[in-house]
């Protein structure tokens, strides 16, 4: 008898849960911050009205750009999705001039008979973190391949993501498993209202729905401390999050690639430099003068700049603009090698890592390689076309962004390794050249208001990097 009033009341709670989503109540929680990491469960694609096609959701426009595919795939068809941040996004443009788009047009060329979809999910200032429910998501839109591209935003959330990590993870998991059903979401937007709660985007401990990098707020820069980084976590978590989207892939038998993203190393200087806390008022003011003294000589006395700079880093290697000015001398001596290696110097030293940082790029080659995933390094793809070696304004707009060239690029060296792995047959042997007069005939055809609005969004990020965001204050437990 117990046992049969057990299971009457659970199969009363199963009813109400198919009406729920019969009727479509509860389909979005209003929950905007609890448990976010493990149970955000808004799709990044929803039917069209007609249900023709899948699209981007409304409600992830504002770091998603436009993109959508066929809700029935044809029997011809391949579908690649490509998983990111901005630079898979074609910041600070959009997806038509991203290495998406090319590799769609140069794919027609080495096969016409086929069907080319690459779809384009590449999220501002999405982390690996937030890429994997989607990783997830798209395994229900019958992936031929995955290509992921992700190591730059890892630190855009380094509170708040680290908080979140230190989360009990059995509440997680059950938070987690409740959050999947809609009588769950309508009983908590009916608490809410109840008790007029509004939705939280200040909890300490976990992660709000949608990114909230550092930067975005009044502020943000000043928050970047090397204590504040949490670097051994983030690198973990990223190893982590990196596995889980190969399991996840592997699962589904999906092919699966990654990409080492680009930096710009010549003309990119550390966003923000700190000294160690090791280092006293008196050697921080010695370092000070020598970095004056160094510019001052820069362009008369090499040799001096050089000698006074190298001064400095042995100081307190831990300044990253000394490694950097370091560098530029040292290219002025054409010592390329040494120039290379402070400039990547500076990059890891940088207290604000806006950058795939050496470590974390470590970490993604070993998975690679451990997992035995093919992966193509952008990075070193692009320094192949750059003066010295050095990837630099010649192949990168940004900090990180690639040039339209530059994405060009990359999509050919994507394809290379897609028939590598006997993913792809090419059909047309001139598929290169072909390729290459269609992306010119497909830049040429984008309206002015397209670039005028890159060219915008470019001058907005360089203001974003400088810590010169807009939005609200930090909360004090975040500075």
């Amino acid at each position: 008898m117990r046992a049969a009033a057990v299971l009457l009341g659970l199969s009363a709670f199963a009813v109400f849960e198919g009406l729920c989503r019969i009727t479509g109540w509860g389909a979005e929680s209003a929950a905007t911050s609890d448990f976010a990491e493990f149970a955000d469960k808004r799709p990044l694609f929803v039917r069209s009205d007609d249900s023709a096609e899948f699209q981007v959701a409304d409600n992830r426009r504002l770091y998603f750009a436009k993109e959508s595919f066929p809700a029935v795939k044809q029997a011809n068809e391949f579908r690649i999705f490509v998983f990111g941040g901005s630079t898979v996004q074609g910041r600070p443009f959009s997806i038509s001039t991203s290495f998406t788009t090319f590799l769609e047009i140069a794919l027609r060329q080495i096969n016409p008979s086929i069907k080319w979809e690459v779809i384009n999910c590449g999220g501002i200032s999405y982390a690996s973190y937030r890429l994997l429910p989607i990783v997830k998501e798209c395994l229900n839109y019958q992936p031929d391949l995955y290509i992921v591209c992700s190591g730059h935003n890892e630190f855009l959330e380094c509170i708040t993501y680290t908080d979140a990590r230190h989360a009990s993870g059995i509440l997680a998991d059950s938070y987690g498993r409740l959050n999947q059903l809609n009588s769950f979401h309508l009983l908590q937007n009916a608490f809410n209202f109840v008790t007029r709660k509004p939705p939280s985007t200040d909890t300490p401990n976990f992660l709000s729905n949608e990114v909230d990098a550092m930067l975005d707020h009044q502020g943000g820069l000043d928050a970047y401390h090397r204590s504040a980084l949490h670097a051994e976590e983030i690198e973990l978590g990223f190893e982590s999050n990196l596995v889980r989207m190969i399991a996840i892939a592997d699962a589904a038998n999906v092919p699966l690639m990654f990409i080492a993203p680009p930096s710009n190393l010549r003309d990119c200087p550390p966003f923000k430099s700190e000294f160690s806390a090791a280092t006293d008022a008196t050697t921080q003011q010695k370092i000070s003068e020598k970095l004056n003294q160094a510019f001052e000589l820069i362009s008369t006395d090499t040799t001096s700049a050089v000698r006074l700079l190298i001064s400095a880093t042995e100081d307190d290697p831990a300044f990253a603009i000394s490694w950097y000015q370091l560098g530029r001398a040292l290219i002025q001596q054409n010592r390329i090698e040494e120039a290379h290696a402070a400039f990547i110097r500076a990059r890891n030293e940088d207290v604000c890592p806006l950058r795939m940082t050496s470590d974390l790029k470590t970490t993604l080659l070993n998975v690679a390689s451990s997992y035995q995933i093919p992966l193509m390094d952008a990075e070193k793809l692009l320094s192949a076309q750059s003066r010295n070696g050095i990837p630099g304004d010649a192949v990168l707009v940004d900090h990180v962004h690639p040039s339209f060239g530059s994405h060009q690029n990359i999509a050919m060296a994507l394809i290379d390794m897609m028939e590598a792995n006997n993913w792809i047959e090419i059909i047309n042997s001139e598929w290169r050249i072909a390729a290459t007069s269609d992306f010119e005939n497909h830049v040429q055809s984008l309206e002015n208001m397209y670039f005028l609005s890159g060219r915008r969004t470019l001058e907005t990020l360089k203001l974003w990097t400088q810590g010169r965001g807009d939005g609200p204050p930090l909360s004090q437990q975040h500075k």
